[in-house]
């Protein structure tokens, strides 16, 4: 069985979109706004979970249940040129940061619906990273990118490329409490225009907050 599955370009409604994207004016776009995580970091903190994997899983939860942040195109001499198809799974590819050398390991970690099975895979991957002597971790094909960056809050984030993956990328920022007691954390996702507009982000945002809260619940 094949771990994608090629679209229909004859009734793929926005296969004229993808090719305008790709071929005439490729570019990508992306979108910044504050999520409410009050409930998933005050669940984590009183459980001892990490708070990163929990928000991991939450990104890639919401990721696979879209067909527009699990594209590729699959060139193959069967066709005149690289064809769209969506990958059955996408997993995280993320990283993990080394305080003494100030640099980063990319690791990758495999997703799985169960979310405690999730997040201890993934609080795995990371502590064989820290203490690892070697250095990236490979990943499959069927990855997207993720980050975090604690350090600070931030309004807007992206990246100029010159040429632009399907996959999505997805950063977060420092979490803070404001006035009323509320937690909010900055959410921020990039993608290749050809697969995506900005209600289809805005929609990524939205329900990855509502998968925090979930969580929340279940923990």
């Amino acid at each position: 069985m094949s771990d994608y599955r090629m679209m229909d370009t004859d009734s793929w409604l926005r296969y004229a979109r993808f090719v305008h994207f790709t071929e005439d004016a490729p570019c990508a776009i992306w979108l910044t706004d504050d999520i409410d995580v009050t409930e998933l970091v005050r669940k984590t903190k009183n459980r001892g979970i990490p708070f990163y994997p929990a928000m991991l899983y939450c990104v890639s939860k919401v990721i696979n249940a879209h067909e527009e942040f699990k594209m590729t195109a699959i060139d193959s001499p069967l066709f005149p040129k690289p064809m769209p198809a969506v990958w059955n799974t996408v997993h995280p590819a993320h990283n993990v940061f080394r305080q003494d050398s100030e640099t980063f390991v990319n690791i990758f970690t495999l997703f799985t619906p169960d979310p405690a099975e999730f997040i201890r895979n993934c609080s795995q991957d990371i502590e064989k990273a820290v203490t690892s002597a070697f250095g990236d971790v490979p990943g499959p094909s069927n990855t997207f990118e993720a980050s975090c960056v604690p350090w600070r809050s931030f309004t807007s984030v992206g990246s100029v490329q010159e040429a632009y993956p399907l996959s999505p990328i997805v950063v977060w920022g420092r979490h803070r409490e404001i006035s009323d007691g509320r937690i909010l954390m900055p959410l921020s996702v990039e993608i290749n225009h050809a697969c995506a507009d900005g209600y289809h982000l805005a929609r990524f945002i939205s329900e990855t907050e509502e998968a925090g809260l979930e969580l929340s619940e279940i923990i």
